[in-house]
């Protein structure tokens, strides 16, 4: 074949490399690398997928790697300068990005060194009260909250946590002004609402979920649009401000760079395991959804958030704490 006739195959070569590279992936050990300690929601989403698509893919090898740190960024750092070769994912949720955005404690950009793959669940977040709070929904709490004030108090998981966020976001829209009150991780801030040390708790329905099934604890309202089909007793602030919606996802994201093919090749496989039905028990187990799709849907979403969460720190002046 002459210099002129490999230039001209060249393209079809790589055409034709893309589905053979994805029927060959993985034949290495594959991780994960979550940005949290083992045992919350992130973990047990990654070995859940990881032991999942171990059993879809005989022969192939999915770890889960703990690399918690700088609210995960630390993690991030480590996916995005690992080699872009299929080897390397990381399973993580807005926190990065949002660490990112408010601790500036990192010289990678998440829109540039990451790429989203797919997303594996989402959830709302919950406004979490004990059962005697007076108000019952949301337009009762906002009324409340600008009765009280600054007297009204609501914990958080950290400053700058999504939930920190989340409550900015509201506190904009609505004019209310509680006093946030963070703590250092979701199950403290729960355990102050059930002292009384606060009012109310902003977080997920996974932490105090054990709380809100005995009613020691009940959720006043979710950051969805509309009810959620697990707890459709729950009002949701959509209900009464249109527009506002914070979800909490969970996804895994690719160094740039690692080819197309194995990125899609993992999305088509993660999407077929969540869609197996003791999957989909164990996810809405912890007050969560299986998601799935491609990875256009997922890209949008990571993109839609970065925007989304990258105005309400600048808004707000939100600074580390």
């Amino acid at each position: 074949m002459n210099r002129r006739a490999v230039i001209l195959a060249a393209p079809c070569l790589a055409i034709g490399a893309g589905p053979l590279l994805a029927q060959t992936w993985p034949n290495r050990p594959v991780r994960f690398v979550v940005g949290f300690a083992p045992g919350g929601a992130n973990d047990i989403m990654a070995r859940l997928l990881a032991a999942k698509l171990g059993e879809r893919m005989p022969g192939s090898s999915f770890l889960v790697e703990n690399r918690p740190g700088a609210s995960t960024v630390v993690g991030a750092e480590l996916v995005a300068r690992s080699a872009p070769d299929g080897t390397t994912f990381m399973f993580t949720s807005p926190s990065t990005m949002i660490a990112i955005l408010v601790n500036r404690i990192t010289t990678i950009d998440p829109m540039q060194a990451l790429v989203p793959v797919v997303m594996a669940s989402s959830a709302p977040l919950a406004l979490i009260c004990r059962p005697d709070f007076p108000a019952r929904n949301v337009a009762e709490f906002i009324a409340l909250a600008r009765e009280r004030g600054p007297r009204l108090t609501i914990s958080n998981p950290g400053m700058g946590a999504v939930n920190h966020l989340a409550m900015a976001l509201l506190t904009r829209r609505t004019g209310i002004e509680p006093t946030l009150v963070p703590y250092s991780g979701n199950q403290p801030s729960i355990t102050a609402l059930m002292r009384g040390e606060v009012d109310l708790a902003h977080d997920g329905l996974f932490t105090p979920r054990a709380q809100l099934q005995d009613g020691t604890l009940r959720a006043l309202a979710l950051t969805s649009v509309e009810r959620s089909p697990l707890h459709p007793d729950i009002p949701t602030f959509g209900e009464t401000l249109p527009g506002y919606e914070v979800g909490f996802w969970g996804g895994l994201l690719a160094p740039r760079g690692t080819p197309d093919a194995i990125m899609d090749r993992l999305a088509a496989e993660v999407d077929a395991v969540l869609r197996q039905p003791d999957v989909i028990t164990r996810i809405r187990g912890f007050g969560a959804e299986p998601t799935g799709g491609d990875r256009a849907a997922f890209t949008r979403a990571y993109a839609a958030d970065w925007e989304k969460w990258s105005q309400v720190v600048r808004d707000n002046d939100i600074r580390p704490g």
